[in-house]
């Protein structure tokens, strides 16, 4: 039986890629997964439950992923045996630009079952793979939109200060430097003064400011 399909992500390639190579993702997104281990580079050991027409059985197989091209594709071979059969499939999952920078995932299998499942109708056989390739892609498709909301909001706009506060800030700073400095300079002119000097300045200041005072008004 040979299956092949197409979905399309509104995402980009590395994201894409990024899920589909990811063994944890791989693992919660099989329909019937009860275990997945990774026991080689690219050879994970699987155990599904699955249910095709009135057999409902426990698989346990085999999982290979050959020829792996990054943000491309790879080839895949698994085997799965059960008291009442057996499944055996390779094919090719790989990845095509889309429109409006998404990205198509292609996938192209061959599928040998034996056993009592050769005695399912093949029509039954070829809804139950479609129906199995359908929830692995809706799997698929949350965790790709999962992780492009993370991007999307880990990528916060820094933000900016106008041009004019900017320059206002700037030229208030100036002003308050320059009037630091001439504090200091008065200060230090002052400690340099000695005593009758300093007393002598002061009385001018007082003189300066009883003339620029007002007369006082007279009784009338």
């Amino acid at each position: 039986m040979k299956l092949q399909g197409r979905h399309t992500f509104a995402a980009g390639r590395e994201v894409v890629w990024g899920v589909l190579y990811d063994p944890i993702v791989l693992e919660n997104i099989l329909p019937g997964g009860e275990a997945f281990e990774a026991v080689a580079p690219d050879e994970y050991r699987v155990t599904l439950h699955l249910r095709v027409g009135a057999i409902d059985d426990r698989f346990i197989g085999t999982l290979w992923l050959e020829r792996v091209v990054p943000f491309v594709g790879f080839d895949f071979q698994a085997d799965g045996e059960s008291p009442n059969g057996l499944v055996n499939s390779h094919g090719r999952v790989y990845l095509e630009e889309a429109a409006e920078g998404g990205t198509s995932l292609c996938y192209e299998t061959d599928i040998e079952v034996g056993g009592r499942l050769s005695t399912v109708a093949a029509r039954l056989l070829e809804t139950t793979a479609r129906a199995f390739a359908r929830r692995c892609l809706e799997g698929l498709e949350k965790q790709v939109e999962m992780r492009t909301r993370i991007y999307t909001s880990s990528a916060v706009p820094t933000a900016t200060t106008p041009a004019g506060t900017t320059v206002a800030r700037l030229a208030g700073v100036r002003r308050g430097a320059t009037l630091l400095g001439v504090l200091l300079a008065l200060i230090f002119l002052l400690r340099g003064l000695d005593r009758r000097r300093t007393q002598r300045l002061a009385r001018q200041v007082a003189e300066v400011l009883a003339q620029s005072q007002p007369p006082a008004p007279t009784a009338g």
